[in-house]
């Protein structure tokens, strides 16, 4: 983008005294929120540096803190039928457990490589930073253990993952009754 201006503006400069030049000097006065929704771009924004900070635990508890109700209530208009229901729960469930399956292996490789760091940065006698290294593999340690409870709550629907379900069941159900509102209650008689 920055190539197109720069020619644009030499073309601006060369050309300053025909009436193209003064074309191109009010078609640069164009609003940027006329092309772009500055919205969706900070939302996309967002996403990347979440995705790129972290790939640890956080994004585990981003899921279980998503918005589950209003996919419930949409599923719920789409399609009423309690299989239906479970078999979404099934896949919220799914999703889970791929997640913290991704960050499991994910924090499995940042410590063989802080072990590999931890090895050699010791032999060279860099105590200060082999203490940091070690207090960071703890650290890791811990989420670990939090993620292996988080998988195991799954399966026995109590914790956190619970919340995700309880969220989407709430919507479903709300859906359900919108559907009868509409379409039963606010019939004549």
């Amino acid at each position: 983008m920055g190539i197109f201006n720069f020619f644009r503006r030499k073309q601006i400069v060369s050309d300053s005294n025909s009436s193209e030049g003064s074309t191109l000097n009010s078609q640069t006065a164009i609003p940027k929120d006329t092309f772009i929704d500055e919205n969706d771009s900070k939302q996309k924004q967002e996403l990347l540096t979440i995705k790129g900070l972290d790939n640890g635990i956080d994004q585990v508890y981003l899921f279980l803190q998503a918005d589950t109700e209003s996919k419930g209530y949409s599923d719920a208009l789409i399609n009423a039928d309690e299989s239906f229901k479970s078999d979404n729960i099934r896949l919220i469930k799914l999703d889970l457990q791929i997640l913290i399956d991704k960050t499991y292996t994910y924090y499995d490789n940042l410590i063989s490589e802080i072990n590999l760091h931890i090895s050699t940065r010791s032999r060279a006698g860099l105590v200060d930073l082999v203490k940091e290294l070690e207090s960071r593999k703890t650290l890791i340690m811990e989420y670990k253990q939090k993620l292996m409870v988080l998988k195991e709550s799954i399966d026995d629907e109590n914790g956190m993952c619970q919340r995700c379900i309880l969220s989407y069941q709430r919507g479903f159900m709300r859906g359900l009754s919108a559907l009868t509102q509409s379409n039963v209650l606010n019939k004549r008689i």
